[in-house]
């Protein structure tokens, strides 16, 4: 007798413990087709506006004031050039000023006296015109020497070196005590604003054909946490003969962190796969493996494993576990459970 008790309470235990299926109002959506096709390729962030500082003057190097890694502004002197050979040509030209505004003085002079000669006849027309012409010739010289003065000034300006942009110093390629000459790189600018993302797509590849300028585009830079939106900004129209690959350049947004030579991909959308595709908040996460909710015939849930592929921000491709038509609970609830009836409404699948 005492057995068959023991056996009927624990029978009345094991269906007391079964959990009472429960209606729920859930969104459901269809399983459809349509898992992105992507082209990712590697690059870098490259500055949009790159400047070599160089001098206008021969010159030695005073003082480069400036190093790798510093930040400069608009109009900041970087570099100091020895202006000894300046100041020498600005006196020698004054020089020349003074000469010529002595002679023009005494020909002005002479046409005045030669004027009031001519006057009165004491003089001839040539001699007299003789006189002109030297007054005209002194005035010529006059203006020629100011004008070397001024060139021999404005040369005073270009022994300091100022930043024609706002940026970051990426190259020191010389120092003080070093020559330089017009057109020889200095310093090396970039500018932190403008940034592009630079890279090459594959001449033989199919995707060139669905690239194009204005395209967007999504970029994942190591080292942010985010993916940037960027643009297609340039498109070389013919691809490099040793590399086949055309050059592509995508404008990013102004991002904190972001800095010239940082390496990332970027990612094309360039047409849809017959592969399956859910919401990843439809996806249930139980011990690293992920399933979903598939609502049958009779408006019941049960729980079933995935085989995830390429996954999304806001998607995942399913690669088996699901057929294309069926059924699933968009959003589970956490107390959702096998067998529980689903009376929510349709939702769409984008």
């Amino acid at each position: 007798m005492l057995t068959v008790c023991l056996i009927a309470c624990h029978h009345n235990h094991g269906v007391e413990s079964q959990p009472v299926p429960q209606t729920r109002s859930l969104p459901v959506i269809t399983v459809s087709v349509g898992a992105p096709v992507e082209y990712t390729t590697v690059g870098s962030v490259v500055s949009d506006q790159r400047v070599d500082v160089t001098s206008r003057l021969t010159g030695y190097i005073r003082a480069v004031l400036v190093h790798e890694g510093d930040r400069v502004r608009r109009g900041q002197v970087l570099v100091r050039l020895d202006a000894s050979d300046v100041e020498g040509a600005i006196r020698e030209a004054q020089a020349g000023v003074t000469a010529a505004e002595a002679a023009f003085h005494d020909a002005e002079i002479d046409r005045g006296h030669f004027q009031q000669l001519f006057d009165h006849g004491t003089v001839s027309d040539y001699e007299f015109r003789k006189v002109i012409l030297k007054d005209e010739a002194a005035r010529e010289t006059l203006k020629q020497a100011r004008a070397a003065y001024d060139t021999a000034c404005a040369q005073r300006e270009y022994a300091v070196i100022k930043s024609p942009i706002d940026g970051k110093v990426v190259a020191r390629v010389k120092v003080a005590g070093d020559l330089t000459v017009p057109g020889a790189p200095i310093l090396t600018l970039e500018s932190e604003h403008g940034l592009l993302f630079e890279a090459f797509v594959d001449v033989d590849r199919e995707p060139m054909a669905a690239i194009a300028v204005g395209k967007p585009v999504e970029v994942r830079i190591d080292g942010l946490s985010v993916p940037l939106k960027g643009t297609v900004s340039r498109l070389a129209p013919s691809a490099d003969p040793a590399t086949r690959s055309y050059q592509m350049k995508i404008a990013l947004p102004d991002t904190a962190g972001l800095t010239p030579g940082m390496f990332g991909r970027a990612s094309f959308q360039i047409g849809e796969s017959k592969s399956l595709v859910v919401p990843r908040q439809a996806l249930v996460g139980r011990g690293g493996l992920y399933g979903v909710f598939v609502v049958d015939e009779e408006d019941k849930a049960h729980f079933r494993w995935l085989r995830i592929g390429r996954e999304w921000p806001d998607r995942v491709e399913v690669t088996a576990g699901l057929k294309t038509g069926e059924r699933l609970v968009a959003a589970p609830d956490p107390t959702l459970r096998d067998g529980d009836r689903i009376v929510g409404s349709e939702a769409h699948n984008d």
